[in-house]
């Protein structure tokens, strides 16, 4: 008599099939460069304003001293080619459509910064706060809908 294990065949499938595209996170995630696309609000006494940004950051990222941020208009990051001006260069993201949809750490998109290369993934749950707000007063909280890890020129 001949017995086969039913987890033998899958297990084969899964070692023959080619590598694909979710080996970027582990070199994003150490990336020295990492831009987070935003949601923000900035409260003061007057009102709230919400406008979208780009955030980079260096070095560790959480603290309210990125290396540098841009700020546009509220956008939808997801569906959309949107560009800015950040750290000197024209940073450009493509987010798939439904992206926001993901579950956190999923690949949602691609993005570059100048001729630097980043794969984007669902944050969704990263928040920075600006003590003394983006546009000059009040207090800023962003959101990061999407995060961006360099792959290096």
């Amino acid at each position: 008599m001949h017995i086969t294990n039913p987890l033998l065949l899958p297990l084969t499938l899964l070692l023959a099939l080619p590598p694909t595209s979710t080996h970027a996170a582990p070199t994003a995630a150490a990336s020295p460069k990492n831009i987070y696309l935003t949601s923000c609000t900035t409260y003061t006494l007057q009102s709230d304003q919400r406008t979208s940004a780009a955030i980079l950051y260096t070095a560790a990222a959480g603290s309210s001293n990125p290396s540098a941020l841009s700020t546009l208009a509220p956008t939808q990051w997801a569906g959309s080619t949107q560009r800015v001006q950040l750290s000197g260069s024209i940073f450009e993201s493509r987010i798939e459509a439904g992206a926001e949809g993901l579950e956190r750490s999923s690949i949602a998109g691609q993005a570059r910064l100048g001729r630097e290369r980043f794969v984007c993934f669902r944050d969704g749950g990263s928040v920075f706060r600006f003590g003394e707000g983006v546009v000059g007063e009040g207090v800023t909280v962003c959101t990061a809908e999407f995060w961006c890890g360099s792959l290096g020129s």
